[in-house]
């Protein structure tokens, strides 16, 4: 499956292909009167050439060794002597000749994509360099002996400030690529943002975008892929909304399908996993029954819940809005905390906004992160400021590095670290648009827990759903090493314990373990045969890491993002995975947690729809 990777990567930065069996879409027609260029999704004609592409998206699913196929493809360029020029103050960009390749990943992976080159690259064959933190190229001649540039979307976003000045320009923008590879593309799928105006400005003589994902929760997130790899016509999104989204959202669904699998079928390569000889993957829903307390105390809540959507809609607190929907959303988090850790949820702590002595001015502070985490859990948020996207596998580094943190309003907008870092040293207030401004809070991007009381082993009071894990795993032979992911870590303590008392060694990575430790308790999960479980929560474990020495894995919660879900279960499902893999979802049933599963369903529907039968195509005829 590599070779067939490697070819079809070659031939695409060979450019367009104008022979009529093949599957780009441009035919070029010629007749005695007029030759002209047929565009064979939309059917429309031009006289002059398209301009030229060469790239496209890597979309096969996780696990599949996408990195690897990059490499390959890098390791594959001539060796010749490298023309390193760079523009001037013409503003014009040097020829790419052999350039390096400019990879760019979240920084997580800047550690995986060295332990792979060092695996797979030949010594001496490849040089590669990274452009990161106090590790930054600054002198031209860096470049002549390098094969691989890496790099992270922050950095470069960073940097885009530079390039205004041409004094002081940034060598990232100033170079013409031989390549640039986005890793985890679909960071920026809001077109926008200040990441994606920044990696699109970027010149490279081919471009290629990395993910998994190409198709999170709409037909946009393509589109914000197609205008960084500059695929002419569809680069313009009003073009690509013309011929393809509108379509789908008046309904002839047959005719945008078939337009959107016409597209893809030349740019992108997304196969099944059956494509490659891994272990058999048995996935499996496990429903959980509540005890009678705990139905009784969730009904309860619920109840409250369905009450509070009343008031907003029909009762006098209309006028509150805001206030009655951020009371929904609180609910909604103790619903979902009930299902995972029952009565030792403290229902004090969600005392609605509506419910306090004063409803106009409560501790925005007290709320702000619970809803904070619902909203980017849900859809993800926007930063006000640069509209860079924010979901759950959003990366920063240490936090505790930091004194700032990002900022959530009362009105619900979000401006992320960067931005408010900026408006601090400009001494510029951050503004939400409102006259008064609403009262805003610092939010983490890894605090992966809801308020309340700590969980400890004097005070547990153990859930039906972490009880049948831990009866699940206490089962198991002792050299079976198991990964238990959940999106809160007040779950993963009440695990903790529960492991702990049936004499379960356990090791946790969350957003509260150092950058500077997070290595060496993988490499204990990985190397000490008496650990057997690794606790690990979603926002630290959906990208980035290779866990292929375990092969079970435990989902306490679904998400209500299914690529989310199938990102954490391909660190065990993916190449290098020698036994067979099991996957248990967990979920109660008679709960809103049904609920979410359905919304998973009709979001993978969608991909189905629109990536399943082209994977097929690409796989039969390549």
């Amino acid at each position: 499956h590599q070779k067939q990777a490697l070819t079809f990567m070659m031939q695409r930065e060979r450019g367009w292909d104008y022979e009529a069996a093949s599957m780009d879409y441009w035919d070029y027609v010629e007749s005695t009167q007029a030759s002209f260029f047929v565009n064979r999704i939309s059917g429309a004609y031009q006289e002059h050439e398209p301009t030229q592409f060469r790239g496209g998206v890597v979309g096969d699913p996780m696990g599949l060794g996408k990195s690897l196929s990059m490499i390959a493809l890098v390791a594959m360029d001539a060796k010749g002597e490298r023309s390193r020029r760079v523009s001037q103050g013409d503003g014009n960009v040097a020829e790419p000749a052999t350039m390096p390749s400019l990879v760019i990943v979240p920084p997580p992976l800047l550690d995986s994509w060295e332990e792979q080159l060092s695996q797979h690259v030949k010594k001496g064959h490849m040089t590669w360099r990274r452009h990161y933190d106090k590790q930054k190229l600054t002198e031209l001649d860096n470049l002549s002996e390098i094969d691989i540039v890496l790099t992270t979307y922050h950095t470069l976003t960073a940097e885009t400030g530079a390039r205004s000045s041409s004094t002081n320009k940034s060598i990232m923008f100033s170079t013409c690529w031989k390549r640039i590879i986005l890793d985890e593309a679909h960071v920026i799928r809001n077109p926008a943002s200040q990441m994606a105006r920044a990696m699109c400005a970027l010149e490279g003589h081919s471009r290629w975008a990395v993910t998994g994902t190409p198709i999170q929760n709409r037909i946009g997130d393509l589109a914000a892929l197609l205008k960084f790899l500059r695929v002419h016509p569809y680069d313009d999104p009003k073009r690509f909304d013309t011929d393809i989204a509108k379509l789908w959202k008046s309904g002839d669904i047959d005719e945008a399908v078939r337009r959107l699998k016409q597209l893809s079928g030349c740019l992108l390569l997304r196969r099944p996993k059956t494509v490659i000889s891994l272990p058999t993957r048995k996935d499996l829903r496990f429903p959980v029954e509540f005890n009678l307390a705990e139905r009784e105390f969730y009904d309860n809540l619920k109840n409250q819940a369905l009450a509070h959507i009343d008031e907003a809609c029909y009762g006098e607190t209309q006028a509150y809005g805001l206030s009655s929907y951020i009371n929904v959303i609180q609910k909604i988090n103790a619903l979902r905390m009930i299902c995972n850790i029952g009565l030792h949820y403290d229902s004090r702590h969600s005392l609605s906004v509506t419910e306090r002595p004063n409803k106009r001015e409560y501790d925005w502070s007290t709320v702000a992160q619970e809803t904070f985490n619902l909203q980017r859990e849900m859809d993800g948020l926007v930063c006000s400021g640069c509209q860079s996207p924010c979901d759950i596998t959003t990366t920063t580094t240490d936090e505790s590095e930091s004194q700032l943190r990002p900022q959530f309003t009362q009105c619900l907008v979000f401006t992320c670290t960067s931005c408010v870092q900026r408006a601090t040293h400009a001494d510029k207030p951050l503004m939400c648009g409102h006259s008064p401004a609403h009262p805003a809070a610092s939010v983490s991007l890894t605090t992966e827990e809801a308020t309340g009381a700590a969980i400890t082993a004097k005070n547990i009071i153990m859930s039906s759903k972490v009880s049948a894990l831990v009866m699940q795993l206490s089962a198991l032979p002792s050299d079976v090493k198991c990964i238990v992911f959940s999106s809160w870590r007040t779950t993963l303590d009440l695990v903790q314990v529960g492991l702990d008392k049936a004499s379960i060694l356990n090791v946790r990575f969350d957003g509260k373990v150092p950058q500077k430790q997070r290595k060496s308790v993988i490499d204990k999960f990985k190397r000490d045969p008496t650990v057997r479980v690794l606790l690990l929560t979603l926002s630290c474990g959906a990208v980035g890491l290779t866990l292929t020495e375990a092969s079970r894995a435990y989902l306490m919660e679904p998400h209500w993002n299914p690529t989310i879900e199938e990102q954490a279960l391909a660190r065990i499902h993916r190449l290098g995975q020698k036994k067979e893999v099991t996957t248990v979802r967990f979920y109660v049933k008679d709960t809103f947690e049904e609920r979410v599963l359905e919304l998973q369903e009709s979001k993978k529907q969608l991909e189905e729809v629109l990536l399943e039968h082209n994977g097929k195509q690409q796989t039969d005829s390549r």
